[in-house]
């Protein structure tokens, strides 16, 4: 008699990488529970064959169903994930990482999960000196986003000394199919395809000198299903290892919509914002056996058919 599949619980599960890696899961054979306020997800997002619960996890009544729920593992996505917006509301940013966390990683120890997932953030490094940066170096937020997400791990290794099995991913930004196109506070990528869609020129805040690692969601959830099984816990950065400037994002999505509409610099209106970014990912190629599969211009040709179609314009 086969093992039954293991029950994996994933909070946020209707958001852009929630749903994603809830589609991946079920592939796989897992048992998959969702709990997600749709605050930014959309029930339409999750797949009928996992079961899902419409809650905010702010609310305490919640966590006594969720521990009538007999999960094996937890891939906790649900917080509120811009920075830009972590400075209007940085109390509900603050409740929105630290309370949940805290709540889960309490619960999935009195479980005895298997494993508690966090994806955390490259922003916790802020501006560092010297690049690219390993796991190890200085963290140094400059947001409440950043502040909160690096709070948020000082907790998941408390609660891995406690004795429960977790894996930190920092993630830097995420673009891909998916995400909201109407959402102008995060998502770079996706900002920038929205304007083009608009037929506007690309709006870019700040320096034109900046530069990010940008990852397709498919290695972004390929990281997430082997961090599963690591071969040491532990947290790790997840990205191509390779910064892009923002001119070099401009030109390619231009050229793949057949566009010249131009880019247009304007100063950063929020504080604190991050001026490069560039992670070492030998770690996690090691003891995660992680190796990112989308480069900028594939995973941005990859992601042209749906912006299309979302846009009444379909290729074959």
């Amino acid at each position: 008699m086969n093992k039954p599949p293991k029950h994996i619980l994933v909070t946020g599960g209707a958001g852009f990488i929630g749903s994603a890696l809830v589609r991946r899961l079920l592939t796989e054979g897992y048992v998959v529970t969702v709990i997600d306020d749709c605050s930014n997800g959309r029930k339409e997002n999750v797949p009928k064959e996992a079961t899902f619960i419409k809650a905010d996890l702010l609310e305490e009544k919640i966590y006594q169903e969720i521990s009538n729920i007999s999960f094996d593992a937890v891939f906790h996505l649900a917080a509120q994930s811009s920075g830009a917006l972590s400075f209007k509301d940085p109390m509900a940013d603050m409740k929105s990482h630290l309370y949940i966390t805290f709540s889960l990683l309490q619960l999935s120890l009195k479980k005895k999960a298997s494993r508690f997932m966090f994806p955390s953030s490259t922003t916790v490094y802020g501006d560092a000196k010297n690049l690219p940066v390993d796991e190890g170096c200085l963290q140094n937020p400059k947001t409440y986003y950043a502040t909160g997400k690096l709070a948020c791990e000082k907790y998941v290794r408390f609660f891995f000394e406690q004795g429960l099995p977790t894996t930190v991913l920092r993630l830097p930004n995420v673009y891909g199919p998916g995400q909201n196109l109407q959402n102008k506070n995060q998502g770079m990528v996706s900002i920038y395809f929205s304007y083009l869609m608009e037929n506007q020129p690309i709006i870019v805040k700040g320096s034109k000198d900046r530069f990010r690692d940008f990852i397709y969601i498919d290695d972004v959830i390929q990281a997430n299903i082997k961090a599963c099984a690591p071969k040491k816990n532990g947290t790790y950065n997840v990205g191509t290892g390779i910064p892009r400037n923002f001119q070099e994002i401009a030109d390619i999505l231009q050229k793949e919509l057949d566009t010249d509409l131009g880019t247009d610099y304007f100063p950063n209106p929020y504080n604190g914002y991050q001026m490069n970014t560039e992670a070492d990912i030998s770690s996690t190629k090691k003891n995660l056996d992680f190796e990112p599969k989308f480069s900028l211009e594939r995973g941005i040709k990859a992601y042209i058919p749906e912006i299309l179609r979302l846009h009444g314009t379909d290729i074959s």
